[in-house]
């Protein structure tokens, strides 16, 4: 009995370090886009509405998802993407970025609480005339997903380091 559970408690355990591995390499990604999304051309309307609301967008690439446009283009050095629908109506707009790439008020809230935390990368989305900040902290012990909305932060995930 004895030489069965040995051989159980280590492969159990290296399962759990292998998970603990896994977990700590989390980054925030991008949103997938669900249905299948194809390239195609826009109408008129999307274009015109495009163009309003992103002046100077480099490389716009466009695909269909259901029935709306979704167009990937990067704007001020950033990685964007932004849905419209066939009228042309904004759903969302999404901007990737960096500490550098984020407004001082919205840094300031997040070090207030985590100054000795390293921020990877920050993802700012409007939505139905909201804006909020997805921004991706770590330390030497953790990494956390904090959501920063009308000035008040909270925290979305919180993944522990393997201790080594």
């Amino acid at each position: 009995m004895k030489k069965l559970i040995i051989p159980f408690l280590l492969s159990g355990l290296i399962l759990a370090i292998g998970v603990n591995t896994a977990s700590a390499q989390v980054q925030l990604k991008e949103v997938t886009i669900s249905g299948g999304a194809t390239r195609v051309e826009v109408s008129k309307k999307v274009s015109d509405s495009f163009a309003s609301l992103f002046k100077g967008a480099e490389a716009p690439k466009w695909f269909q998802s259901n029935k709306n446009y979704v167009v990937r283009f990067i704007l001020n050095n950033q990685s964007n993407k932004a849905e419209f629908t066939k009228k042309g109506n904004l759903v969302y707009h999404m901007a990737f970025g960096n500490e550098n790439q984020m407004p001082a008020d919205i840094r300031t809230i997040v070090k207030s609480k985590y100054f000795d935390y390293k921020i990877n990368s920050t993802v700012k989305v409007d939505f139905e005339e909201k804006s909020a900040w997805i921004v991706n902290i770590e330390d030497g012990k953790q990494f956390y997903v904090l959501r920063v909305i009308d000035g008040v932060m909270d925290v979305l995930d919180k993944i522990n380091k393997e201790k080594a």
